[in-house]
């Protein structure tokens, strides 16, 4: 395979990354299941902002990246595996598409990101008491 010829400069250029790195994510057989329900024609363009925002402070993103995969966690435990696999393919995308400093930039965020998010769900009780489905006993007995 040739290496990749173009430095990462665009919208465009991170709408590259981001749909080849969910094509190759949802068919994964170790993540995969991680995003059945998920409307990509919906989340792409949020995760287009959030990237552009990371790289350029452009401001476009607007969401909650933490407690979307705080609820995510509620309903499907993350394993230190999950977020090893996501970083495996989400670098070879980058990689096989684009070089230099944003490409570079764009990898590390995505270390210190999967870095951050394992480390809060890996965290007992990491969802705040109102986003949990049911009361606890205890808290239910207090009363």
């Amino acid at each position: 395979m040739v290496g990749p010829v173009k430095e990462l400069e665009s919208r465009a250029d991170i709408a590259v990354v981001v749909d080849r790195f969910y094509a190759r994510a949802v068919q994964d057989e170790q993540i995969g299941y991680l995003f059945e329900g998920l409307d990509l024609m919906k989340h792409l363009p949020v995760i287009y902002d959030f990237w552009e925002n990371i790289l350029w402070r452009t401001g476009a993103y607007k969401g909650g990246m933490m407690y979307k995969h705080l609820l995510l966690h509620s309903r499907k435990p993350l394993k230190l595996e999950h977020f090893q696999r996501w970083l495996e393919l989400f670098t070879q995308t980058i990689d096989e598409h684009y070089q230099g400093e944003n490409a570079l930039a764009m990898k590390q965020a995505a270390y210190s990101i999967a870095r951050t998010i394992y480390a809060r769900v890996s965290q007992q009780n990491s969802l705040p008491l109102g986003v949990r489905d049911t009361p606890s006993e205890t808290s239910a007995k207090a009363d």
